[in-house]
């Protein structure tokens, strides 16, 4: 009965060890020994594929298995080493292997092997490491990475049907490579060590059958697809549409940021955090920003671009952005203001209670419990300080809006703007017609990229050429330069989505290898990480 229960066991927990005789199995200190042989009549010689009967000799190996029960388990398996009777055969004599146990030159099972392929797929070197340790299965990271480049990752003869390519950087700046996307199965095909249309193109012609390529708006990808695969239809991804025509209506603002800045009769009927405008700044460094402000003003107005303002006046480019963007020199004066999130919803009812004599911090804080405020009374009673060294509320000067708030407020869907944005932005409008009419291009494109509409795609460049806006003329010219792949883009319900959510991963593996991402090793764990 005990014979048959530890037989049981053994099938339960050790099942490849079906193929070989156990003869014991005991607990040495914290490590599982078990001892076996093998049992097999005969062996199928490696070379001439002859089996044989005639032993030649014997010998014991020492595998590491997976862990049972919390514990390492060592296998100590006696093995034959057989004789082949064939003359013509070059080998003499071979060893035996057992079948989903050993193989050659192996000190681990193929369980335990297959396990530390696994871990090395997904953690990489270091990490793997540390997790194969907590599984009893001591091994070093350079190991894991080894088992990882061992592994098949061949791409398939045949292009998928609807191909996706986009690069990644393996140095950001200097080095870029290719990732190419099955779109239909959501799963990488290949990575290419450039992103050249020579090398996309060799692939393409060497593995045919594409009939749909998502791409960006690279010229390189696209002439690799014209010349590799002529009858393949291009796609130009959505996104990056968009993107190209956020940075135009970026340029568009930037051209009309005079008119940012609304009227004194305007200011007074937004209402604003009520504090008393502040103090004119003086100084040396006061001085120097205004300097700053009027030179590169003088510069950026002419058409001087940023880099060369930079490099000109010596000053960093994110600096000459800041001063280039900013509509006049006292939003790069004004301190900055302490944060009032909390208190930001209720501010206009602030107001409007101020202005009706309520001046007692207690009631108005119990007023904005009823209403739904979480803050502290402290908060409230610190943002009346300024109101009561004054005589009466006087609503600040509403500050111009920024080039990215009002670029955010006219490429965002009406429904995602505050009461406050849509207010301003109204005001903004009137004010401009240059970008009243910005924003109904805006309108059309997006509904038409929405309802993938592409054959109004021509009547929208000419209504963008026949604009006053200059900006969205070159936008509106570059679509022409491709227009097919833009139009299949917006007609076409592909798009490189699934592509950019492939790069991001391409990131984190990158980040996860610890610096040991050269090329071939991050290619096999792209290819072969689920």
């Amino acid at each position: 009965m005990v014979r048959v229960l530890s037989d049981q066991i053994l099938d339960l927990f050790l099942p490849h060890l079906a193929s070989v005789t156990v003869e014991d199995l005991r607990l040495v200190g914290a490590v599982v020994t078990i001892t076996a042989s093998t049992t097999g009549a005969t062996a199928q010689c490696p070379d001439c594929g002859t089996s044989t009967r005639r032993v030649h000799d014997r010998y014991r190996r020492r595998l590491a298995d997976v862990a049972v029960g919390g514990r390492p388990v060592t296998i100590y398996l006696t093995v034959r080493r057989f004789r082949c009777e064939v003359g013509s055969c070059p080998r003499r004599t071979f060893a035996e292997q057992v079948e989903g146990l050993t193989f050659r030159h192996g000190r681990r099972s193929q369980l335990q092997q297959a396990m530390l392929a696994a871990i090395g797929r997904f953690l990489a070197g270091r990490a793997g490491a540390r997790l194969a340790g907590m599984l009893h299965c001591r091994v070093s990271p350079n190991t894991l990475l080894s088992r990882v480049r061992a592994l098949p990752a061949e791409p398939p003869e045949m292009s998928p049907r609807v191909l996706g390519v986009d690069d990644f950087a393996l140095k950001r700046g200097h080095v870029y490579g290719t990732v190419l996307i099955d779109i239909e199965a959501g799963r990488p095909v290949d990575v290419l060590p450039d992103r050249t249309a020579e090398t996309l193109t060799a692939w393409l012609q060497q593995h045919p059958g594409a009939e749909i390529v998502c791409r960006d708006r690279a010229s390189a990808y696209a002439e690799a697809v014209r010349t590799a695969a002529p009858d393949a239809v291009q796609v130009a991804d959505r996104f990056h549409l968009w993107l190209n025509l956020c940075k135009a209506v970026e340029k568009c603002v930037v051209s009309h940021r005079s008119c940012l800045t609304p009227p004194e009769d305007e200011a007074q009927d937004q209402v604003v955090e009520p504090a008393a405008g502040p103090p004119a700044i003086e100084g040396k460094r006061a001085a120097n920003t205004r300097r700053h402000f009027a030179v590169v003003h003088e510069m950026y107005d002419k058409g001087v671009a940023i880099d060369v303002i930079a490099k000109t006046l010596r000053m960093d480019r994110k600096t000459v952005r800041k001063y280039a963007h900013a509509a006049t020199v006292e939003e790069l004066l004004a301190p900055p203001r302490q944060s009032r999130r909390m208190l930001q919803p209720w501010v206009e009812y602030l107001n409007t209670r101020w202005q009706e004599g309520c001046t007692d911090s207690g009631r108005l804080f119990r007023e904005l419990q009823q209403r739904g405020y979480r803050g502290s009374s402290r908060s409230v009673r610190r943002w009346l300080e300024p109101l009561r060294s004054s005589e009466a509320p006087t609503p600040k000067r509403s500050e111009a809006p920024t080039i990215r708030q009002v670029v955010g407020w006219l490429t965002r869907h009406p429904d995602n703007l505050t009461s406050s944005q849509q207010l301003r932005l109204k005001h903004l409008l009137a004010r401009c017609p240059e970008l009243a009419e910005l924003r109904r291009h805006i309108g059309d494109f997006a509904r038409m990229m929405k309802n993938l509409d592409g054959h109004l795609l021509p009547r929208w460049i000419k209504a963008a050429e026949g604009s006053d806006l200059p900006p969205l003329h070159n936008f509106a010219r570059n679509l022409t330069k491709d227009l097919d792949a833009v139009t299949a883009g917006l007609t076409l319900p592909y798009s490189s989505g699934i592509v950019e959510g492939h790069v991001n991963r391409v990131k984190f593996l990158k980040r996860q290898g610890y610096g040991r991402a050269n090329f071939d090793l991050l290619r096999r764990r792209i290819l072969l990480t689920p």
